[in-house]
């Protein structure tokens, strides 16, 4: 009791309630009042990809699952790990997160993995993003289990890998 204070007064004169979006709004209000700041907000579901390595192995970028593997065999064909992955829970689930957006979608997405939708959870539609996950491991290294995320990026920058699923905050190891 008493450790959290009301920033609402900063809130109103930066106009929170008009420029973020209500979920981010809530998370930051307890009984109605603000009381955290946004410092920032990242994205999870982004595929970083080093374009020398899928010119060395004739790939191009995907933008369909089937065009994803597809690029994944050529780059492996051409001897180059074609996901760099750090094998820690939560880049797992990273990867899982982007996997279930890019075969469901965003109400699909919101739906299963916020609010937990049973009905989304048990569907053929998150079978389908269970088994594109899985897909996924042989396309990466054997050392990457317990790899930091980001020696897993520097592999993509150093084009020892072609791509790596990774949050917006990769793009700090790039620049």
């Amino acid at each position: 009791e008493g450790v959290l204070t009301s920033i609402d007064g900063v809130a109103k004169a930066n106009k929170w309630d008009a420029a973020l979006p209500p979920t981010v709004a809530a998370i930051m209000k307890y009984k109605g009042n603000y009381v955290a700041a946004p410092v920032n907000v990242h994205r999870v579901n982004w595929l970083w990809i080093n374009p020398e390595a899928l010119k060395k192995a004739k790939a191009k970028a995907p933008t369909t699952w089937d065009e994803f593997f597809a690029t994944a065999d050529a780059l492996q064909k051409a001897g180059i790990t074609p996901v760099a992955h750090g094998g820690q829970p939560w880049q797992d689930f990273t990867t899982f997160e982007t996997v279930v957006l890019g075969v469901g979608g965003a109400d699909f997405y919101r739906k299963a993995l916020v609010q937990l939708d049973q009905d989304a959870l048990k569907s053929p539609t998150m079978v389908k993003a269970a088994e594109t996950f899985k897909r996924i491991k042989p396309y990466t290294d054997k050392a990457a289990s317990g790899r930091d995320w980001n020696l897993a990026t520097a592999m993509v920058i150093k084009g020892e890998a072609g791509m790596q699923f990774m949050g917006d905050w990769a793009k700090g190891e790039f620049v």
